[in-house]
């Protein structure tokens, strides 16, 4: 039977999504489908499979990220779905979970994880910058209405709060990002 579960996950919380999907499999759901609101599982036997997310360079569909899907497959890794990205793609593979009992370890080099660190980084600093031209856009609007003794706009008044609000969570999440990528370059150093 299949189950169809709308949730939303940040995209800095690839780990949080890869647990709950992998959570979700230990209960006997095998994901079949992934959008980005939408989770799709099939009934399975519980614990069979373990999940892991990627995110790859390219679309889907480029030769490269084709080829490295047969290289999966040859690894026993199944390539579920990819939700294409500008840029870039979210890959959700999944293994048995008797082949791969400590998960699926796809970025085991410290270069790959600081790519995907960095291309996190990257979409982290566009969503900073568009909430922060809404932001003060719709601050703008609330000071030039105020200034003018009209009523003031409670709608931009909300949405500058809000848009200002996911920006500080973006800030965040892009530092602790960068913090991580620092890490692993010392990482890095101490393996050389």
């Amino acid at each position: 039977m299949r189950r169809v579960i709308h949730k939303w996950f940040w995209i800095w919380q690839l780990e949080k999504e890869q647990a709950w999907i992998n959570e979700m499999a230990s209960h006997g759901y095998s994901l079949e489908h992934a959008g980005r609101l939408t989770f799709e599982f099939d009934e399975t036997e519980p614990g069979k499979y373990i999940y892991k997310e990627i995110f790859l360079k390219g679309w889907g569909e480029s030769a490269e990220n084709l080829k490295y899907f047969k290289f999966l497959e040859e690894m026993g890794i199944k390539v579920v779905c990819y939700i294409n990205y500008p840029g870039t793609c979210w890959v959700y593979t999944r293994a048995l979970k008797e082949e791969y009992p400590d998960g699926i370890e796809l970025y085991s080099d410290i270069d790959s994880k600081i790519n995907y660190q960095k291309v996190m980084a990257g979409y982290l600093i566009f969503v900073i910058a568009f909430t922060l031209f809404a932001a003060l856009l719709n601050i703008s609007i609330v000071v030039n209405y105020w200034l003018m003794r009209d009523n003031v706009m409670i709608l931009n008044l909300i949405c500058s709060i809000v848009m200002s609000a996911l920006c500080a969570a973006t800030v965040i999440a892009t530092v602790k990002t960068f913090i991580n990528i620092g890490n692993l370059k010392k990482e890095r150093k101490i393996h050389e």
